[in-house]
């Protein structure tokens, strides 16, 4: 229709340097009349190269997450790649899916954070097979084969507790995710590290750990009724501070007067509290940003030797919730 060949149609629509404006303005204005879309597994066939990068998260919440995702398309659109998102909610089953997918779109990257139930790394081989760049985020696994990017969980939450410890409390809640997380574990460590280094003893029962959220509701409300000596409660979550926060609230007790609570946060939550929350910001964008550039500078330089790994700092924000305790 045209009266040009296939060739010349393919540049144009390409934006081929050289093929004249005029020629590209004609060839356009016909695909649209036609619809006319590319055909984007042949081209990623022909060319090996997709232009893609893959974002594996166990799910979406309220919390950090979609400031995680903003700081990764920060990241991409000052790139030449495009981002696609999959969700395994939580389940190492809907991982290795996912993994088999990445291959199948040719993707140049990967940024995976964990599931709760992936305890080893072997469903990620087939992408150092095809020489897939891959990086962990924020939940993570301790190995050799893949780099990650996460906050130092252990010095957060061991940051957060001397702080507590510095305004007088000595009898601090601490309450925590699934222990089987390493995520977990390391800001459990750290809670313990503090209490120990300041001579206070560690008291199982002040150590609360929950597979969900949902399960303070049968919890946390009776030790905040019947343990009275309770002055300060430290949650390593937003999601964990909004929870905990609801009970706090239905059992009628004021913060900070009856009780302190600093928590790790990605620092939006605390804002809306009241009184606002003293927390840990362990920011979702700052470490989207940072795991996003690192992929990409893994994929650029693939010979390179990078760190295998790199810690997002932390910082401690006093706001009104921890009142100085004076001890009995």
């Amino acid at each position: 229709m045209l009266n040009i060949s296939t060739s010349t149609v393919s540049r144009a629509l390409s934006d081929h340097k050289d093929i004249s404006d005029a020629t590209k303005q004609r060839v356009r204005k016909l695909a649209d009349e036609f619809n006319y879309s590319a055909n984007v597994h042949a081209r990623l066939f022909r060319k090996q190269n997709s232009g893609l990068i893959a974002l594996v998260l166990p799910e979406v919440n309220m919390f950090f997450t979609p400031n995680l995702i903003k700081g990764i398309n920060k990241a991409i659109a000052a790139s030449n790649y495009s981002l696609i998102t999959f969700l395994s909610n939580d389940s190492y089953k809907k991982e290795k899916e996912i993994i088999k997918q990445c291959l199948n779109w040719a993707v140049e990257g990967v940024l995976i954070s964990l599931s709760k139930e992936t305890y080893d790394l072997s469903h990620l081989e087939p992408l150092t097979k095809s020489q897939i760049k891959c990086v962990l985020l924020d939940k993570v696994l301790d190995n050799e084969h893949y780099p990650s990017v996460t906050i130092d969980s252990n010095q957060a939450s061991k940051k957060a507790i001397d702080y507590l410890i510095k305004k007088g409390h000595r009898n601090i809640l601490g309450i925590f995710g699934n222990p089987n997380f390493s995520i977990s574990q390391e800001r459990i460590n750290g809670y313990k590290e503090a209490m120990k280094e300041n001579n206070i003893p560690v008291l199982t029962e002040n150590i609360i750990c929950v597979d969900k959220n949902t399960d303070l509701d049968y919890i946390l409300p009776p030790i905040l009724n019947h343990n009275k000596n309770i002055s300060a409660l430290f949650t390593m979550s937003d999601e964990l501070l909004a929870k905990s926060l609801y009970h706090i609230n239905a059992l009628d007790l004021a913060v900070p007067r009856d009780l302190s609570i600093v928590s790790i946060s990605d620092g939006d939550f605390p804002y809306l509290t009241h009184p606002q929350t003293s927390h840990i910001k362990d920011s979702g964008n700052k470490m989207g940003r940072t795991a996003c550039k690192f992929l990409l500078q893994c994929i650029s330089e693939p010979s390179t030797n990078f760190d295998s790994g790199l810690l997002v700092s932390t910082k401690l924000v006093e706001l009104g919730s921890v009142a100085e305790h004076k001890i009995p």
